[in-house]
Formats: C-alpha cells, sequence, structure tokens
C-alpha cells in the first residue's frame, strides 16, 4: 500500500474498485483501510474508492508525540489538498465510518465546491462527546487519561460507578474494557484521541456549506447502536433544509460487515444512482 507525506505527517492509502469518480473512505478507531473492500463489489463500477488509514493505523503515522501534533482543521486542509495534487483529484465524494465520519464532516467544510455527496455511516461527529473533549482538550482530563494509560485500575473503577448511575452506557463500558485491558491498546487509544482532537466538525457550517453547495448528507445508522445512536443522526438533520437522507438498518454500529455494506450499496444504487458527477 502506498504512503503519502507531507510534512510530518504520513498517510497509508489502498485502491478498490474502477470506477470513473472518486470516492475517498475514512475508517473507524481500530478498523483499516482494508475493511472498505466490502464495498468494491457494490461501488467499485461507480467509484475508485481511495481508503485510508487514519493515523496510528497501518503505516500511517505522525513523526512525533501525538499531543504535540497540533492536527487543525488548517493542517488537515493542507495535507488533503497536497494529497488532491498528488493523485491529481479535482471532485470527489467522502464516506466515513464512525471516527472516519467526524474527518469526512470536517473535509467537507474545507472543500465544499470540490464534494459532490458525502456518505456517513454511524458518523462521530454529528455529536461530540463531551467525555470526549474533556479527555483530550481539558488539561485535568488529559492528566487522568494519560494516568489511565498508565495504570487503568482507577479508570474501570469510576467507569463500574458510572455505569451504576447509568451516565455510562454498557457499549461504552464495554469499548473500557475490551481497549484498556493491556498497555498497547491504551496507547493506540490515547494517540488516536488525542491527535484527532481539534477536528470537530461545527455543525452549523456544516449544514451551511451543504446547503449551499448542494452536497447530499446520506447517513446510516444501526438500529440497535448504543455507541451512536440514530437519533442523533436524527437531532443532526432538525431543521436542515438541504438534500438529505437517513437510513437505520437492522444492526448494531458495526456497519462494515459484508451484510451491512450489501444493505447500503443496495440503497445507494436505488435512491441515489444519479448523485450529482
Amino acid at each position: 500500500m502506498p504512503v503519502f507525506s507531507w510534512n510530518a505527517y504520513h498517510l497509508e492509502y489502498t485502491l478498490f474498485g474502477n470506477g470513473p469518480e472518486i470516492l475517498f473512505a475514512f475508517h473507524g478507531f481500530d478498523n483499516d483501510a482494508e475493511d472498505f473492500r466490502v464495498f468494491e463489489q457494490g461501488l467499485g463500477k461507480k467509484y475508485t474508492l481511495v481508503s485510508i488509514n487514519l493515523f496510528f493505523h497501518g503505516k500511517s503515522r505522525f513523526d512525533g508525540p501525538p499531543d504535540h501534533a497540533d492536527f487543525t482543521d488548517e493542517k488537515l486542509g493542507l495535507l488533503f489538498s497536497n494529497l488532491l495534487f498528488e493523485l491529481k483529484v479535482k471532485k470527489f465524494s467522502l464516506m466515513g465510518y464512525s471516527l472516519g465520519g467526524r474527518v469526512a464532516l470536517s473535509l467537507l467544510t474545507l472543500f465544499p465546491e470540490r464534494i459532490r455527496s458525502v456518505i456517513l455511516l454511524a458518523p462521530d461527529g454529528v455529536k461530540i462527546s463531551p467525555w470526549y473533549k474533556f479527555l483530550t482538550r481539558n488539561r485535568v482530563g488529559i492528566y487522568l487519561f494519560r494516568r489511565a494509560v498508565r495504570n487503568p485500575s482507577g479508570l474501570f473503577y469510576i467507569g463500574k460507578f458510572l455505569r451504576a448511575l447509568k451516565i455510562l452506557g454498557e457499549k461504552q463500558y464495554k469499548f473500557a474494557l475490551l481497549n484498556f485491558d493491556n498497555e498497547q491498546k491504551r496507547k493506540k487509544v490515547y494517540n488516536v484521541w488525542m491527535i484527532f482532537r481539534e477536528i470537530l466538525p461545527d455543525e452549523t457550517t456544516v449544514k451551511s456549506l451543504a446547503v449551499k453547495y448542494e452536497i447530499p448528507l446520506i447517513l446510516f445508522f444501526g438500529k440497535f447502536d448504543t455507541i451512536i445512536p440514530p437519533v442523533l443522526g436524527m437531532n443532526f438533520l432538525l431543521g436542515y433544509d438541504g438534500p438529505s437522507d437517513i437510513t437505520v438498518l437492522d444492526a448494531g454500529h458495526q456497519l462494515m460487515s459484508e451484510a451491512a455494506a450489501k444493505k447500503i450499496c443496495e440503497y445507494l444504487e436505488k435512491n441515489h444512482s444519479g448523485l450529482p458527477s
């Protein structure tokens, strides 16, 4: 897989399909660029998918500590602009799953005049968790986050307490148990969360630019998703009068499976085959 480099930032990517239009795809936390291969059969005739590994996944990396990266929207824009130049891409569409949805929404605000459509799968970014902001942008939160990476026992105790009070959902609690059971996993959570802490798309800006440039926002959620439930997407689209569509699938948060991808591709072919080109 090729790696594109700009300054201290390095992005690994792979290509699927051979369609005439370009679709940049961004995966979720602990997923992989290869995971988008499940969409090749359904989307590969219309699109050439450029599937990108997010930082600290695959060979994508930042040369330095992630909490010193200062990876702002401005730097995201410069990095992606240079990638577009490298690949000779003028207009394109975006697809983002979970964390990748937050990246896609930020790119919409940076390149609205070049975007044909945005497909979001259980996207982070339609509502930013206050816990995420606290742990990555607040001095006390960052201190506690670093401490939890070194010794997570206190985090598990607090997690049990918050779960008992129903402040913390079962899925979020299980995420902590699954991703904090060894130091390597804990460091990955810390690195990824910290490098993307400045990538927080503004809802009002996203909507106004999508309306102005007539960018279709096509959202998919899992009916049983407790991490990013469908209601967040419905609330996001409230008061929005631009081209949009929201579909709730009979699934949980995992929308990168073959079964979910097949349903998504069938829905897009039936309802959005005439997207702007």
